[in-house]
C-alpha cells in the first residue's frame, strides 16, 4: 500500500488527476448542487461546527462531487465491486483536516452566522493538488490501517 503515498507512483498521479483545480473551480461554477447554492448559515464553536458538518454532509458530499472515474480498485484493480473514494493518509490530508482548515478561513467568532455554502466550497477547493483514491472496501480498510 506504500505506492499510495509515493508521490512519484502512478496510482498517486492517477488519483491527482481527480483533484485537478481547474476541474474543481469549472464544477464550482456550474454546479447546481443545492449545498453549494443555499443561503443557509452555521453559528457556534469551531469544534461544533466541524462535527455537525464532518459526518454525513461532508462524507456525502465528496461522493456526489468528485463523481467515479473509473470502476476497478485503484490499487488491486478488482471490480465489480462497491468501491469508496478514499482520501490520502498523509498529515492534513483526511477529511477532517480539510473541513477544519476550510471552517476557519470563513470564522470570525462563534456568533457570527457563516454561509454553509462558502465553509463547503472552501473544504471542496482544499482537495486541490491531493489524491483521492477510488478503493474497494478491502483495500480502503488496509489503507485506513496505516
Amino acid at each position: 500500500m506504500n505506492e499510495l503515498n509515493d508521490n512519484n507512483s502512478l496510482i498517486y498521479k492517477n488519483a491527482l488527476k481527480r483533484t485537478d483545480i481547474k476541474k474543481i473551480l469549472n464544477k464550482l461554477d456550474t454546479t447546481k448542487m443545492k449545498c453549494f447554492n443555499s443561503d443557509v448559515k452555521i453559528s457556534g464553536k469551531n469544534n461544533d461546527i466541524l462535527l455537525h458538518l464532518k459526518g454525513g454532509p461532508t462524507k456525502n458530499l465528496i461522493n456526489s462531487f468528485f463523481t467515479r472515474l473509473t470502476n476497478v480498485c485503484d490499487y488491486c484493480q478488482k471490480g465489480s465491486c462497491q468501491l469508496d473514494r478514499a482520501h490520502c493518509n498523509k498529515d492534513g490530508c483526511d477529511r477532517a483536516s480539510l473541513l477544519k482548515k476550510a471552517i476557519n478561513l470563513n470564522y470570525i467568532d462563534e456568533n457570527t452566522p457563516i454561509l454553509i455554502k462558502s465553509i463547503l466550497k472552501d473544504f471542496i477547493k482544499l482537495h486541490s493538488e491531493l489524491p483521492l483514491f477510488i478503493l474497494c472496501k478491502s483495500c480502503h480498510k488496509n489503507y485506513d490501517k496505516n
